[in-house]
């Protein structure tokens, strides 16, 4: 688990002060809020439970959470994948996301981390223009039949490399 608080200021949000901080199982309610509003599968308690053991960031906002992003990694792979990322619908398209992905890919360079995925719905472009911003790259594309002609469900799959930390770098 992550510690400490990470302060950030975003102009995208007016200057306005967010923290970045681990979440807790006091967290839930509020992240599991934010899900629902976001996904149209969204998890179980439980789910969340589990990525306690991972990088799982909540984003607060005068002591609100408006967001959160769950990444699993892998560290005998040198890998990460971002399993999971929203912000409530009142914050969306103020920077949050951007916020979340920045701070959780600089505790992945900071573990060494050499490569992080995450997968898309094609139909999410918005989602895929942010992605692209960070560099992330189309790495695959994934489509999910249906039993009805038309209505499959595409995925991309999109892969960013990450530099080597300093430390790295240096030694």
């Amino acid at each position: 688990m992550v510690e400490g608080i990470v302060k950030i200021t975003n102009l995208n949000m007016l200057e306005q002060s967010m923290n970045v901080r681990s979440a807790t199982e006091d967290d839930f309610d509020k992240v599991m809020e934010i899900d629902r509003l976001s996904f149209s599968a969204p998890w179980i308690y439980n789910f969340f439970k589990s990525a306690l053991k991972d990088i799982f960031l909540v984003l607060e906002k005068e002591r609100e959470i408006i967001g959160y992003i769950i990444t699993c990694v892998c560290h005998d792979l040198e890998k990460a994948v971002i399993l999971r990322i929203a912000v409530h619908p009142d914050h969306r398209g103020k920077g949050a996301a951007g916020t979340l992905i920045r701070t959780c890919l600089d505790m992945l360079v900071q573990k060494n981390i050499g490569v992080v995925e995450l997968d898309v719905e094609l139909v999410s472009r918005g989602a895929i223009r942010l992605y692209e911003k960070f560099g992330f790259k189309l790495a695959n594309v994934l489509v999910f039949p249906s039993d009805f002609p038309g209505d499959e469900t595409t995925f991309y799959i999109m892969r960013l490399e990450l530099p080597k930390s300093e430390e790295q770098a240096v030694s």
